[in-house]
């Protein structure tokens, strides 16, 4: 299961970097990759432990669970992976009110280390 998740979250994350460049695609598509792909990989290295994890989009809950038997802090913002949680599923089809622009080299940025962080806890090759 986690190797599934994991692939998935990296297809998601290429859609991001490869989608953030074009001024045509709104923040609200690129957030959703990025919300999805930090969920993905979040769940990954849960079940990789052979835990149970949360059917939800709430980013809080899911970097809480995944700290639980980490030794350390996890080396990415975890503030602003959070954050993505307003581009979940269910926020899709209501206008995201008072919402920043989103900062798309930031974004990218933080999937690059998401990406580094989980590869090191699953032991996957970089």
């Amino acid at each position: 299961m986690a190797t599934i998740l994991a692939r998935k979250a990296r297809g998601d994350a290429t859609v991001v970097r490869k989608l953030s460049a074009d001024s045509e695609v709104d923040d609200e598509s690129v957030g959703f990759h990025a919300q999805q792909a930090v969920e993905k990989w979040l769940k990954a290295v849960v079940a990789s432990r052979g835990e149970n994890f949360e059917y939800t989009h709430d980013l809080r809950r899911l970097v809480a669970l995944a700290r639980l038997d980490s030794a350390a802090e996890p080396p990415f913002d975890i503030q602003r992976a959070v954050a993505l949680t307003e581009y979940a599923v269910p926020l899709r089809y209501e206008d995201l009110l008072d919402a920043e622009p989103l900062d798309r080299p930031a974004t990218v940025a933080l999937l690059d280390d998401v990406e580094r962080w989980v590869d090191a806890e699953l032991a996957f090759p970089g």
